[in-house]
């Protein structure tokens, strides 16, 4: 008799390079018989094994950015708090690591990437005997071998050495004994399935919504620059980076070019031109819960709030001058750069204004029924409070001139005004600054039923730019470094000037440009752990704004502003950053239910 195979019809919303997966009710029962000899059902499966690759965001909300410098938790919304505190504390072990590592559907990272991978492993062992054209099967195979890859990289980037499973077997079950491979092993087991998805895939045409060829050489590139980075090679062997340059010139000769305009990127329709693969979305294939918008809204109304950037991240967007604002210290003023810190919005980085909400940012258009304005971002107190909020040192345009609403009513982040209770459901913000990039301020804060905007990019050109930088930097070519380097700071919309450092200014410029660049895409924290730089970065005190006021009594009617004031240093409400743990802390503790369920076969990190 069959055993029934219950599936999920997966549809697939085509966008460019884009995969969206959309689950939908079960339908009837349909056999393993049908699936694996029927190309329609058969790509339906391959389309839910897409939802294997963890994304940018997951755990909770800007995934690991907050155990970095560029941004800090806030405990009373982040639903991962209780884990990021116990890294950033010291206090991570085999027992407690769920917290930090778990999905948003509760399950570990561990679980939820094995129970992937045994779908994979289900599909390779179903298609042996499928009557499906090769013409049609081949390219699933590619896929799947290259969800495969990027499902166990995901683990060994987390876990080190994990246990390469390549049968359907449980891994959920009561107990498995089955010991880890080595990193090594793992690294060359990804390498082989990458290079199984580049041969089925090759003269693939590029189908909208699909895994492709350049998308199983970008990922190949990726992990060979992990192979060679400090972190997994420590003799530092020139081999490992040379084998990382040639797969990321690869790359670079595929045919995509940097999109002239930086903010554009994160916004629907996906940009082909740069984007390597990435994922689009509709209302119902959207980021669990209200998404982007109500995670990094600006806070005041009912917002998450869950990450904000730090004054450090601040700190790394540079003058147009292509100066620092701020000396290596971050608190003594460079005094080549013009930085005023009572102006510090003033001729910075053009990628600043499209990271950053900072106070008296805006206009920002803010959607929600009869409340719906466009107003500035309003993160200050009064200069003079008074009880009753009586002129000269109020807002003279309290009265929002488009809809007549008083400015306090609706998700104002001036703190006199919060304290007073006049403004709703306020969630305070540590830094004063949030997250501009991920927000959509098209549409309303938070709507299961409006179709924001937002893409997810995986993989796009400027990441292999920059990893060609690094590359080059390893092998001792500064000069082609700088070039790719400024490449990116050469786009359309950014146009900073030519970097010309060299040696050891030239990696803090490099590693600037990229945590700057690249923030929000699940890259920041891995950087610091491949690189072995998590001192002096993870470690960190959390700085940002302490105090800002606005002075409104020289300020006439129909002005935007008063006269800010800003105070800069640590905050004291943030967790406190213990010092580094050490070198066993760049990977996490395998989770002891793990280590139970193997009978012991599976061994520990050292350290935990």
């Amino acid at each position: 008799m069959k055993r029934a195979f219950t599936m999920s019809v997966i549809g697939i919303i085509a966008t460019a390079t884009s995969c969206n997966v959309l689950d939908k009710k079960p339908l009837d029962a349909i056999s393993d018989d049908a699936v694996f000899n029927d190309a329609v059902f058969l790509q339906n499966y391959v389309y839910n094994v897409y939802n294997g690759i963890k994304p940018p965001w997951a755990p909770g909300t800007g995934g690991y950015d907050a155990l970095t410098d560029i941004a800090v938790n806030q405990p009373e919304t982040h639903e991962r708090s209780a884990g990021i505190r116990n890294y950033i504390e010291g206090n991570l072990t085999a027992d407690n690591v769920a917290d930090l590592a778990a999905m948003q559907n509760g399950a570990s990272l561990w679980d939820f990437e094995y129970g992937f991978i045994r779908k994979a492993n289900v599909f390779f062992e179903n298609i042996e005997k499928s009557s499906i054209a090769a013409d049609k099967l081949d390219p699933m195979r590619g896929e799947v071998h290259f969800l495969r890859a990027w499902m166990y990289f995901e683990l060994m980037r987390t876990f080190g050495g994990v246990p390469i499973i390549t049968s359907s077997f449980q891994l959920n079950s009561e107990s498995f004994d089955v010991p880890r491979n080595t990193f090594d092993e793992c690294a060359q087991f990804v390498l082989a399935e990458l290079d199984k998805s580049i041969g089925f895939l090759n003269g693939v045409p590029v189908n909208t919504g699909k895994i492709s060829k350049a998308a199983a050489q970008a990922l190949k590139a990726r992990v060979l620059l992990y192979l060679a980075s400090p972190l997994n090679n420590p003799s530092n062997d020139i081999a490992k980076w040379k084998a990382a340059e040639a797969a990321t010139k690869v790359v670079l000769d595929a045919g995509f070019t940097l999109h002239p305009q930086y903010a554009a990127l994160f916004k629907k329709p996906l940009k082909t031109d740069e984007t390597i693969f990435g994922k689009s979305f509709t209302p119902a294939t959207r980021i669990p819960g209200w998404g982007y918008n109500y995670d990094y809204w600006p806070s005041g109304f009912d917002a998450q709030q869950r990450i904000v950037p730090t004054q450090n991240f601040v700190n790394m967007f540079q003058m147009t001058n292509g100066e620092y604002p701020y000396m290596p210290d971050g608190v003594t003023v460079n005094p080549a750069s013009g930085y005023d810190p009572q102006k510090p919005e003033k001729n910075r980085d053009p990628r600043f204004y499209d990271a950053v909400i900072y106070p008296g940012a805006g206009p920002i258009n803010i959607i929600d029924g009869s409340k719906s304005t466009e107003r500035l971002y309003e993160y200050w107190e009064d200069a003079n409070p008074n009880p009753d909020n009586a002129p000269p040192y109020t807002n003279p345009n309290k009265v929002d001139p488009k809809n007549g609403q008083n400015l306090f009513d609706f998700g104002r982040d001036s703190k006199t005004y919060w304290v007073k209770g006049l403004t709703p459901f306020h969630w305070r913000v540590q830094t004063g600054y949030t997250f501009k990039k991920t927000d959509d301020f098209s549409g309303p804060r938070a709507s299961f039923d409006y179709d924001y905007n937002q893409v997810v990019v995986f993989m796009r050109l400027t990441e292999f730019y920059l990893n060609y930088a690094e590359i080059q930097m390893a092998l001792g070519n500064d000069a082609v470094a700088r070039e790719y380097i400024n490449k990116v700071r050469k786009r359309g919309s950014v146009n900073m000037p030519d970097i010309k450092s060299s040696g050891a200014a030239l990696v803090r410029d490099y590693r600037n440009e990229r945590a700057i660049e690249l923030h929000l895409e699940d890259t920041r924290f891995f950087d610091l752990m491949r690189w072995k730089a998590a001192p002096g970065n993870v470690d960190i005190a959390v700085r940002g704004l302490t105090k800002v006021t606005m002075d409104w009594s020289a300020a006439k009617p129909g002005d935007a502003l008063g006269k800010l004031s800003y105070t800069y240093g640590v905050i004291p409400e943030a967790e406190v950053r213990k010092p580094w743990k050490g070198d066993h802390y760049y990977l996490f503790p395998i989770p002891n239910t793990e280590i139970r369920k193997s009978n012991g076969a599976l061994k520990q990190n050292p350290g935990y």
